[in-house]
């Protein structure tokens, strides 16, 4: 007999994927990366880099107060990460280039093509630092996707 498969979770994560790899506004994004250890030791060639990781808090269920229905939030974290050489004002204008992208291509795809019943997002993250000779700017996005199941 074979482990079970996911139906909800693991599907959200890849049809966030999807939308974040499709966004023509994302096409200069070099990896996008679902292993938070594998994201923490991308090499400097492989930015700006995207991370799409379940979040601590991954999900929760309440009960409908009318019939057997049960509403579902999915929440995963989507990481933006830029490199630069030039300057800490320059990596953060980068950084929040790519976050405005990140979200406007969420936001055209409100239900992830029907598999949601809606789709949020929040900034909840940002930091800078200096790293040997470049700039490395990261925030994370909060996305809660919420779904109805019977």
């Amino acid at each position: 007999m074979g482990h079970p498969e996911s139906r909800r979770f693991v599907p959200i994560r890849e049809a966030v994927c999807a939308v974040l790899v499709s966004a023509p506004e994302l096409g200069e994004v070099k990896s996008v990366v679902r292993d938070r250890e594998a994201f923490a030791r991308l090499p400097a060639t492989r930015y700006p880099a995207l991370g799409v990781f379940f979040a601590d808090t991954v999900g929760e269920e309440r009960a409908r107060w009318a019939g057997n229905r049960r509403d579902h939030a999915y929440q995963m974290e989507v990481h933006v990460a830029v490199r630069s050489l030039e300057s800490a004002q320059v990596c953060e204008d980068l950084l929040f280039a790519y976050v405005e992208a990140v979200e406007d291509a969420l936001r055209a795809a409100p239900t992830l093509g029907g598999m949601v019943r809606s789709l949020s997002t929040s900034l909840v993250q940002r930091v800078q630092a200096k790293v040997e000779q470049y700039w490395h700017s990261e925030a994370v996005l909060l996305v809660i996707a919420e779904q109805r199941t019977p």
